[in-house]
């Protein structure tokens, strides 16, 4: 069975449990927490893939690191995972977890890049023409690259609406060679 599948698993059960106990958004947030201190820390990535280190000692570890921050839900499923022997799936699980929790509210994550920083209003106008159109809640983020020169790439699940110049002139320079 592919990591995916698995991953998708563990969350769907968690996301279940989480619903049933109304802490979907507790657990999301806990969720996030393990997913910043996974980016933050190379040992804590190395220990969870770690088939060697026991998991009793990735509990502790967890516990010490997490402690209180979490709620007992999320660190009794955590549990689960290290006692699976899954603690390498750690990162996917929380990707597919708030796949699902956004799937059920209805909620796209789009990243938009732009040449310069946008205005409030210029946001709240492209957050607004693309929930219309998708008929979803929208949750953005942005980040500015001016070698796109101008536009904007948005960039919705796996398409991407490049309106960059840098892509029209690209476009353009090889309907000029063709010609």
């Amino acid at each position: 069975m592919s990591t995916l599948k698995i991953a998708r698993r563990y969350a769907k059960s968690v996301l279940e449990t989480a619903i049933e106990h109304k802490l979907d958004d507790v657990v999301a947030t806990d969720l996030a927490t393990v997913e910043l201190l996974g980016a933050s820390s190379a040992d804590f990535r190395a220990m969870m893939r770690s088939p060697i280190i026991d998991a009793a000692v990735k509990l502790s570890v967890l516990k010490e690191a997490l402690g209180s921050a979490i709620n007992p839900l999320t660190m009794e499923f955590l549990k689960l995972i290290i006692n699976k022997g899954r603690g390498d799936l750690w990162r996917e699980i929380v990707m597919e977890y708030r796949a699902l929790l956004d799937d059920r509210k209805n909620i796209e994550r789009i990243s938009v890049t732009s040449a310069v920083e946008l205005g409030a209003q210029e946001r709240s106008q492209l957050e607004s023409a693309i929930s219309a159109r998708l008929k979803k809640t929208i949750v953005a983020t942005y980040a500015t690259d001016p070698s796109i020169l101008g536009g904007a790439v948005i960039r919705v699940g796996d398409q991407v609406l490049d309106g960059s110049i840098r892509h029209q002139l690209y476009v353009l320079k090889d309907k000029l060679a063709v010609a």
